[in-house]
C-alpha cells in the first residue's frame, strides 16, 4: 500500500486548519474536514501524478485542491509521497516556500 509523510510545515498547516475550523463550525466540521484532508493524502499517495506541476516553486512539486485547501505534494524517496503544505486557496503561494 503506498504511503504518505506529512512534513513538519504540514503539520502546522493541519493544525492552524483544524483550530480555526473548530472555532468557526465547530468539533463536528473541524473532524469531517480534517478526515476529508486524511483521505485526500492517500489519495495522493496511491496516484502521485494526480494535481498540477508546481515547478515554480520546486522541481517536482505538485498541487491538488482539497476543500478549501491546496495540499502541496511530491513524490519522495522509495515513493512515498511527501505532504510539503496545506494552504488555504487565498494564500499568497509564494510567500510560504
Amino acid at each position: 500500500m503506498p504511503s504518505f509523510k506529512v512534513t513538519r510545515k504540514a503539520q502546522a498547516d493541519l493544525i492552524a486548519i483544524g483550530r480555526f475550523t473548530l472555532k468557526e463550525w465547530g468539533t463536528l466540521q473541524r473532524n469531517n474536514y480534517l478526515l476529508q484532508l486524511d483521505h485526500c493524502f492517500s489519495q495522493l499517495a496511491e496516484n502521485p501524478e494526480i494535481g498540477s506541476a508546481c515547478d515554480f516553486i520546486a522541481g517536482g512539486y505538485r498541487k491538488f485542491p482539497q476543500g478549501s485547501h491546496l495540499i502541496f505534494h511530491k513524490r519522495g524517496a522509495k515513493g512515498v509521497v511527501e505532504i510539503i503544505r496545506v494552504l488555504h486557496e487565498s494564500v499568497d503561494v509564494d510567500s510560504k516556500f
